[in-house]
């Protein structure tokens, strides 16, 4: 059996290694060791898009809302239809008091498929327009 795990280790590459450790970090809320191992992934490979998005998760969780804000830029680079990374980048800009920037990206969330966004769009965006 120990075999067999090292075999798909192997055949992982590098960048995918780090980025899973950093998940298993950021799924125990242990933040900032999962951001670590989402930079090595980056180092790695610069266009690890998925290592950009929950790099930026994590420091959203620590508050680190204008870092977060960066990773997400360069997630939607990468994949600019990434409906989640536009949420959580809304989500971000919302904590910082970017309101109208926060709706942007909302929409653009909603418009990829994102339906989860419509409820913000809802309370926050709705009550924005009619200002």
């Amino acid at each position: 059996m120990g075999s067999q795990v090292l075999l798909a280790q192997e055949s992982k590459t590098k960048d995918a290694i780090y980025f899973d450790k950093g998940m298993k970090y950021y799924d125990a809320g242990n933040y900032k060791l999962a951001i670590v191992y989402f930079d090595s992934s980056i180092v790695i490979n610069t266009e690890n898009t998925e290592a950009y998005a929950f790099r930026g998760l994590a420091k959203f969780d620590l508050k680190q809302y204008n870092e977060a804000i960066e990773d997400f830029d360069l997630a939607l680079i990468l994949a600019p239809g990434y409906a989640e990374v536009y949420y959580y980048r809304a989500l971000a800009k919302l904590e910082i008091g970017a309101t109208d920037k926060a709706c942007e990206d909302l929409y653009a969330s909603y418009n990829y498929g994102f339906k989860k966004a419509m409820k913000i769009i809802e309370n926050v965006c709705k009550e924005e327009e009619k200002k």
